[in-house]
């Protein structure tokens, strides 16, 4: 799976290069992934899904901001919204439009890097 590749690399790349900024990378990436579905809102085809997509961005947002003054486990709980917020996206509960394999495929990576930052924190912290 592709998705699975892509959370491995982010993860094993992350890891090695930031050293003691992972929360900060690791924040700062789950934060421009909100804008993904900010960024489909604004499309004309999404426009009218705004109302829905623009406070998702926002909750996601604060999960990365909490994640670096409060704990990191606020970043895995932002990656884990994100990743439900993806299968909401695919099974149709949430209708911005986009690509069909995008939801599904960033769920997966989502839920992977969300699984890690609780590892590492365990691991770290224990």
């Amino acid at each position: 799976m592709i998705s699975v590749a892509l959370a491995a690399s982010f993860i094993v790349v992350t890891h090695v290069l930031s050293g003691k900024y992972l929360p900060e990378v690791f924040a700062l990436f789950l934060a421009l992934t909100a804008c993904v579905y900010g960024g489909a809102a604004l499309t004309p085809a999404g426009a009218k899904f705004g109302n829905v997509e623009l406070p998702f961005v926002l909750i996601v947002f604060t999960a990365s901001i909490l994640g670096l003054v409060y704990s990191i486990l606020w970043i895995a709980v932002g990656y884990f919204i994100h990743g439900t917020w993806d299968l909401l996206h695919h099974f149709g509960k949430v209708k911005t439009p986009m690509l069909r394999w995008f939801p599904p495929m960033c769920a997966i990576f989502d839920f992977l890097v969300g699984a890690f930052v609780v590892a590492w924190w365990a691991f770290t912290f224990w």
